[in-house]
């Protein structure tokens, strides 16, 4: 009885190497009886001896004696010969152990491996010897730094079932000329190649058609274009491949791959074109011949022309993505579509009512319409259906939205982009059963409003929050911004009528723009979370206080803004000097500072010339005095444009400003400088072309 027990775990391990799920991985088929055998054993002490391994993933390695029970080994149950060497590493939640080196040949002393997971790591070259292990069924090699030419002994892996050599990431590339090592492989079920280079293949379809067992086709950015004269059908026919799922996304493929997709009408399921240069209509034939399509992607390319009818006839489809296109017209009705989960139909030409188009979507999950010419009444009715809605973006567009008061949505959204549709005047109370949303955009949608108190009491996960360019008015609480959000959130409120003093900053925020409002008091909170000083502002990239009440000193608190590009408090009635910190961790990254319209006085602070990545200073309608520094010619080389207009500067103008090559603005005037205009100032060439 054990013996069958055994017998039956060795098949299925071997189901586990060969099959399509990951169901199995982690599954130990190791005995505690059986040893491993010596000379594998040595094997794989002379593999770790050839390969770096600075976070100790090989620990285990030579702990004892039994080689099956290391990290990644598993042997058969049966023979107790190695089977499986399985090392990839997980770089995807914030662990970053990896192997790196070269791979050694004593690896060929595994001669019963059956599956082969190095992916992850640090191996920069794809040797030669792989091809010699023919008991391969499984070899995953993606994610590491490999460069130069796949080697063709790599078609002596006749039992091969999957390959994985996809997203190696080096200054060489990894590529192939020819890929006729495929020929070899008529076992071969999945092949994963994206971010190969297979510019220099001849008719690379004809290559993908040898490989009769193929399910699985990725081949996304391998610089892939369509030959001169493809292989068109005469008629539409089933091919005896089973490929289901095709990914040749990023390449430069043009509307003549059709034919070739279609030899595959019955049995293709995944099928993302998405980032080529496709054009003309999307062809009838999807509808009318590829009735298994259950994902179809075709963004971002040039197609143009409506969306066909025939597309209703695809009763198995969950996703539809035709984003970034040229495509006009109505949006067709779709309602035979059950199963539709995903619509995207982004950045497009469609115009139109969608009173009669959106249909009765019961699973749907994500609704993309943003960035069209749709127009007409959006009502509840529209929306009744939509109760798994996760995602629902309408901006953009010339859409009025009309909901009753007192309607309650069948849908809990995490995100809400609504941007320049007309949602307003009065703000909307439906938003309030919406309490776990990340993303909310109400930009530019004419409310004219107080926001109400309840709104302060929603979400606690909102990473984007965009409100700008209404009128809405009321107080933010002071905690609210530092208690509301999470990850790296990006703050818009600009362009409204908010008042009273500045709330208390989320320090993780890598966007907070409040211009244009009618804040007023002092700026110190914004070195403040929860009341007390914040010392760690590491991720604000984008600060925009501009055109507000704000009065007093700044504060002394910019020194840890090390990302901080854009800063801009223009257009208050800031007073004081302007402290030293401004530019004293910043610089590196400051792009662009705005100071100007306030009541600064003082010379201006040494550590101006160490923000060597300026591109606009505007510190006019101050009061600053002092000589201009010569500096800021030598320090400061990517300014594009320089204002200290309305000041008390004094002193010649310095020789050095003629440096900055790239200025296209200069503006010195109303200051009390002397002196004759420097010759050399002729010689900016780029301001006589602007």
């Amino acid at each position: 009885m054990r013996g069958h027990y055994a017998e039956f775990l060795l098949v299925l391990g071997l189901l586990c190497i060969i099959g399509t799920t990951n169901i199995c991985f982690g599954l130990n088929l190791s005995n505690s009886e059986l040893r491993c055998i010596e000379e594998e054993r040595q094997a794989l002490l002379e593999f770790k001896q050839g390969v770096q391994d600075d976070y100790h993933v090989l620990s285990s390695w030579g702990s004892h004696e039994e080689c099956c029970k290391w990290r990644g080994i598993q042997c058969s149950n049966r023979t107790g010969h190695v089977v499986k060497l399985d090392l990839r590493q997980n770089t995807f939640f914030g662990t970053f152990e990896f192997l790196s080196g070269e791979i050694s040949s004593s690896i060929l002393g595994l001669q019963h491996l059956a599956y082969l997971d190095l992916s992850s790591n640090n191996f920069p070259i794809l040797p030669e010897f792989i091809g010699s292990l023919t008991e391969l069924q499984y070899l995953n090699l993606s994610f590491n730094s490999i460069s130069g030419t796949i080697p063709w002994q790599l078609g002596n892996l006749s039992r091969l079932v999957s390959l994985d050599l996809s997203w190696n990431y080096n200054d060489r590339v990894l590529e192939d000329p020819n890929l006729d090592w495929l020929y070899n492989l008529s076992s071969l079920r999945h092949l994963r190649m994206s971010h190969v280079n297979l510019s220099k293949v001849v008719n690379w379809p004809d290559k993908v058609n040898m490989l009769p067992s193929l399910l699985d086709l990725r081949l996304s950015d391998c610089e892939l274009s369509m030959p001169f004269d493809p292989l068109v059908p005469s008629s539409i026919a089933n091919s005896s491949s089973p490929l289901s799922f095709i990914d040749l996304s990023y390449n430069h493929l043009n509307s003549s791959v059709f034919p070739w997709l279609y030899r595959y009408n019955s049995s293709l399921v995944f099928l993302d074109l998405s980032y080529n240069k496709l054009e003309g209509s999307i062809p009838e034939a999807f509808g009318n011949y590829m009735v298994a399509l259950a994902h179809l992607v075709l963004s971002s390319n040039n197609l143009n022309g409506v969306i066909p009818q025939t597309l209703k006839n695809l009763h198995s489809l969950q996703v539809l993505k035709l984003s970034n296109n040229s495509i006009s017209g109505e949006v067709p009705d779709l309602s035979k579509l059950s199963f539709l989960s995903e619509l995207h139909l982004s950045n497009n030409r469609l115009n139109g009512s969608l009173a009669n188009s959106i249909g009765k979507f019961y699973k749907l999950q994500i609704l993309d319409l943003s960035s069209n010419s749709l127009e007409g009444v959006i009502t509840e009715v529209h929306l009744s259906n939509f109760f798994t809605l996760r995602q629902l973006d309408l901006s953009s567009n010339s859409l009025s939205l009309k909901f009753s008061p007192a309607w309650v949505p069948p849908f809990h959204l995490d995100t809400i982009s609504l941007g320049s549709c007309k949602l307003g005047p009065a703000f909307p109370e439906w938003l309030q059963t919406q309490k776990n949303f990340s993303r909310l955009d109400m930009s530019g949608v004419g409310i004219t409003d107080t926001i109400p108190n309840w709104f302060w009491d929603l979400s606690s996960n909102i990473m984007i929050l965009n409100l700008s360019r209404n009128h809405i008015t009321g107080t933010i609480p002071l905690q609210w911004f530092s208690t509301r959000f999470i990850g790296y959130p990006q703050i818009d409120l600009s362009y409204n009528r908010f008042s009273g003093p500045l709330p208390h900053f989320n320090s993780d925020s890598v966007v907070l723009n409040l211009s244009n409002n009618l804040f007023q008091g002092s700026i110190t909170s914004i070195c403040e979370t929860n009341g007390s000083v914040n010392a760690n502002y590491t991720h604000l990239s984008f600060l925009d206080l501009s055109d507000n009440l704000l009065s007093e000193e700044l504060p002394n608190c910019w020194g840890n803004m090390n990302f901080l590009t854009i800063f801009n408090l223009a257009n208050n009635n800031l007073s004081g000097r302007i402290p030293d910190s401004i530019c004293a961790s910043t610089g590196y990254g400051l792009q662009t500072l705005h100071l100007q319209n306030n009541n600064f006085i003082g010379e201006l602070p040494k550590s101006l010339i160490t923000c060597s990545s300026l591109k606009v200073l505007d510190l006019g309608e101050n009061r600053l005095s002092g000589r201009i520094p010569t500096q800021i010619g030598t320090s400061l080389p990517h300014l594009i444009v320089l204002r200290l207009p309305s000041n008390l500067f004094v002193g010649r103008i310095p020789m050095q400003l003629c440096h900055l090559t790239s200025l296209q603005i200069l503006d010195l005037s109303h200051n009390s400088i002397t002196g004759i205009i420097p010759k050399c100032l002729s010689n900016f060439t780029v301001m006589a072309e602007t």
